[in-house]
């Protein structure tokens, strides 16, 4: 039997000899040699004494300031971004090809489909959307192309056929006018300015530009009488009917009456003194001078109505008889046209008044030929009476126009 207590323990422990397994520079054997634990490493690279420290710094590059770079990223250890091609940039999605058309290769890619699924009812009612006006017409134009439409020739013979119609009803309008009940007009030519026209003893007529009168609305039936009635004129009596509507005046001038006294001409004997005026004009000598014609021009009335400037319509005529005298005039000879009122009223009212009679006056008579330059204007108001203001018929003397010759 062996005995425990003589087994062999176990080798005594020399410490002193114990090293790390770590291969230390410098060293030799496993030891390495003395005290080397201070030169231990771990293959770090040598890093800088304590007092480098402060010269540490960053491997990254300042943001240049001045050049206003905050806009582009710097890279560390780059000078220069990269360029971006944002053109080319590509989304990072995978979109299936369901949706697209229904995934039927590229013919689909142009018919977008929303991401959900209708109905097979609402799909099949949106599928089956009934066209616009725009391509309705469309079409029809187009099948008419097709089928060759209407013919040019035809659309021209239903426009000539359209014209002749309304020819037809036109001048069968046109006969029923004429030979019906229908109302007619009538037309009297060159009577005298400002005379009364009547039909059968009733006041008618309307003056047209040229001076004649339109009878409107006559009644058919036979012969209308037309009398022309003027203070300075006779003229013959007329008629028209529905076949003969126009009639030209036959009017002469009338002559003073008998007793009728030209040297006096009272309150309202306007038109006696028109009459008078024109025997004066018509009995000046040949030639005449220009004082000869201020006198029988002066004979003339023009009865303006108070306060206004308006020529009466009646005295025209006898305007236009004297304006071809004046006409005949030397053209170095100029007449002046005053104006002249009665007290009635205040001097600055009259005054205004007597400039626009004068003013009247000289426009009838340029109207009616004579030259401008061969007359003047000037209004007196009532500073120049003829006569007293204090008698209705020395008012009636002093409302005047009087003529006078300014140079000969």
């Amino acid at each position: 039997m062996s005995d425990s207590n003589q087994k062999p323990g176990p080798p005594p422990d020399d410490f002193s000899e114990t090293v790390p397994n770590i291969k230390v520079p410098g060293g030799s054997g496993a030891s390495g040699g003395g005290d080397n634990w201070s030169k231990t490493n771990y293959n770090y690279p040598k890093q800088p004494t304590a007092d480098e420290w402060g010269k540490t710094v960053a491997n990254i590059k300042p943001i240049d300031i001045d050049n206003d770079d905050f806009g582009k990223t710097m890279h560390p250890g780059s000078r220069k971004a990269p360029e971006v091609d944002w053109g080319a940039t590509q989304a990072n999605i995978r979109v299936p090809d369901t949706d697209f058309g229904g995934g039927r290769g590229d013919e689909g890619y142009g018919k977008t489909t929303p991401y959900f699924q209708l109905p097979d009812d609402l799909r099949q009612k949106y599928e089956q959307v009934p066209p616009t006006p725009g391509e309705v017409a469309a079409e029809e134009q187009a099948a008419a192309k097709a089928q060759g439409g209407i013919p040019g020739w035809v659309w021209a013979a239903a426009g000539l056929l359209a014209m002749f119609m309304f020819a037809v009803v036109v001048l069968v309008g046109v006969l029923l006018w004429n030979y019906s009940g229908s109302n007619y007009n009538a037309v009297v030519r060159n009577p005298p300015i400002g005379a009364d026209i009547f039909v059968d003893g009733v006041l008618w007529g309307v003056e047209q530009p040229d001076g004649s009168r339109l009878l409107q609305n006559l009644r058919p039936g036979g012969d209308r009488t037309i009398t022309i009635v003027h203070p300075a004129f006779e003229c013959e009596a007329a008629t028209v009917n529905s076949s003969k509507r126009e009639v030209v005046a036959r009017c002469r001038q009338a002559a003073v009456k008998p007793g009728e006294d030209c040297s006096r001409i009272g309150l309202g004997e306007e038109d006696k003194a028109e009459r008078c005026y024109n025997a004066a004009l018509d009995g000046l000598p040949d030639p005449f001078t220009a004082e000869q014609l201020k006198n029988a021009l002066n004979i003339l009335i023009i009865n303006f109505e108070s306060g206004k400037f308006d020529i009466p319509a009646k005295r025209m005529e006898a305007l236009k008889k004297g304006a071809g005298f004046i006409q005949k005039l030397p053209p170095s000879v100029v007449l002046e046209v005053g104006g002249h009122t009665d007290n009635v009223g205040s001097d600055a009212s009259n005054q205004t008044l007597s400039d626009n009679r004068a003013k009247a006056v000289k426009d009838a008579l340029v109207t009616f030929g004579v030259r401008p330059e061969a007359l003047q204007t000037k209004g007196y108001g009532p500073t120049r009476p003829k006569t007293t203001n204090d008698t209705d018929l020395g008012k009636f003397y002093n409302r005047r126009i009087e003529y006078s010759v300014v140079r000969q």
